[in-house]
């Protein structure tokens, strides 16, 4: 744990070495297409970017995903999964308009970007035994403050139960409501996070608040324009059991498209209670 956690911050320390280059931005259109250069008026339409090889480019502001300035003075391909590391959420959003979709093993999900700091995640499966059992999950997240270096959100996610024939669970739901900060830029950066569980019946209204929080720890940094690293570990926190799950990977990504491998190991305190050597995430942005 010492040693993930050591880690961590050394990914997030790591010298940079590009000179800064303020005057340079980056212009990212909507079809993936990058430009580096000068722009004039980044408010202006058409937006017209002076590239480092002195040609002068013009693009009607619809063609315009992003003019934002170079990272530590240098230009970097930003990772198209910045909402999340592997399961826990950053305090990053989407965008205003934008989309992807993720599957993770066979589970599907959804993620739209409803304004500039609000994201909507929609996911669910069904299951077959005594009877369909639909359990789809919702995810709501809402960035409270933007700054250059950090960001925090507040959001929770709620699992729903629907049908089946299993006592408990037609009808009934699991929240977690939580609060994420992100310290760093869009290639190194470490998160923390803390949420609560609730569950109940929505037949009922009865809701019950569990005894317990999770405390979420996260560090990234990216290596090169399509290969990051990054660590996430969960803590279970509550009268009767505790529990920790570490999770380091990489990420493998390009304008829009990512593939990510990741470890799993789960322990008690006393014992590792499950190990994984590999799992993997797909993610497109569309």
């Amino acid at each position: 744990m010492r040693f993930l956690l050591l880690l961590g911050v050394l990914l997030f320390v790591l010298p940079a070495s590009a000179q800064d280059r303020a005057d340079l931005r980056r212009v990212v259109l909507v079809n993936g297409d990058v430009y580096v250069g000068t722009v004039a008026d980044e408010e202006a339409d058409p937006v017209v970017v002076v590239t480092t090889d002195g040609i002068e480019r013009q693009f009607r502001r619809e063609q315009v995903a992003l003019v934002a300035p170079l990272i530590r003075g240098r230009f970097y391909r930003t990772d198209p999964v910045k909402t999340r590391l592997f399961f826990s959420p950053t305090a990053r959003t989407l965008g205003g308009g934008e989309f992807r979709g993720d599957l993770a093993y066979v589970f599907p999900s959804v993620t739209a970007g409803l304004s500039a700091r609000v994201d909507l995640l929609g996911s669910g499966f069904v299951t077959f035994g005594d009877g369909a059992l639909a359990t789809p999950l919702v995810g709501l997240k809402g960035q409270v403050y933007d700054g250059e270096s950090a960001k925090v959100a507040l959001g929770t996610s709620a699992l729903f139960t629907f049908g089946g024939e299993i006592d408990g669970l037609n009808g009934g739901f699991v929240a977690v409501p939580y609060g994420v900060a992100t310290l760093g830029d869009e290639t190194r950066a470490v998160s923390f996070g803390v949420g609560g569980i609730l569950g109940g019946s929505l037949g009922t209204g009865d809701v019950e608040i569990a005894d317990g929080v999770i405390v979420g720890f996260g560090a990234e940094t990216q290596l090169n324009n399509g290969v990051k690293l990054f660590v996430e570990s969960l803590l279970g926190l509550s009268a009767g059991d505790d529990g920790l799950l570490i999770l380091p990977g990489v990420r493998f990504f390009g304008n829009r498209f990512a593939f990510d491998l990741i470890g799993f190991i789960a322990t008690d305190f006393h014992t590792v209670v499950g190990f994984a050597p590999i799992g993997a995430r797909v993610s497109y942005s569309f």
